[in-house]
């Protein structure tokens, strides 16, 4: 037997999970390989929970970045535009500028996203940073105004209401509750 400091870890006809949380991250990860990953995101919005890759150590995992960016049947401008988009979280791009980076069309990276996730470039990247936001207002002490900053938005206004939209609770109400 090897011990591995993996999350959970699916070899053949096993599964198992190093915890409660990770048995979270573990059903996340089947319901994205058998949905897709606009229903995960759904599913882990739904539990407050952020989904983590069983191959991520235990700690200090992060949202989806690393499958997203190395899913052997994800088409690599979609991966390149999520590591473009996971590099920016701070000040984000519109899709038509990650697009041109690319040296496609924005109609065409849209296409591409939502046939890989289920959702497009720009959906994709506000999850992407409402979910760093959401590990920064429960994994750190920063001001909320420094974590809306961080991760993008213009104001602690705007974050809290997209923040709330998202998750159910405000970024103060998630921290007193962290």
């Amino acid at each position: 037997m090897e011990v591995v400091p993996d999350r959970y870890v699916i070899s053949g006809a096993r599964i198992t999970a190093g915890g409660a949380a990770p048995a979270s991250d573990l059903m996340l990860h089947l319901i994205r390989a058998r949905h897709g990953a606009a229903l995960a995101l759904q599913v882990a919005g739904s539990f407050i929970t952020v989904a983590r890759d069983g191959a991520e150590p235990q700690v200090g995992a992060q949202f989806g970045g690393r499958e997203a960016r190395t899913n052997p049947r994800r088409d690599p401008r979609v991966a390149a535009a999520i590591a473009r988009m996971e590099a920016r979280l701070d000040d984000p791009e519109p899709a038509a500028a990650v697009a041109a980076a690319l040296g496609i069309t924005a109609r065409r990276l849209e296409g591409l996203f939502n046939a890989d996730l289920g959702m497009g470039p720009g959906a994709y990247a506000r999850d992407l940073r409402l979910q760093a936001a959401r590990r920064m207002v429960t994994d750190t002490r920063h001001p909320l105004q420094e974590v809306a900053l961080r991760t993008g938005f213009a104001s602690q206004g705007a974050f809290s209401r997209a923040f709330k939209a998202r998750f159910g609770l405000s970024p103060s109400q998630l921290r007193r509750a962290s």
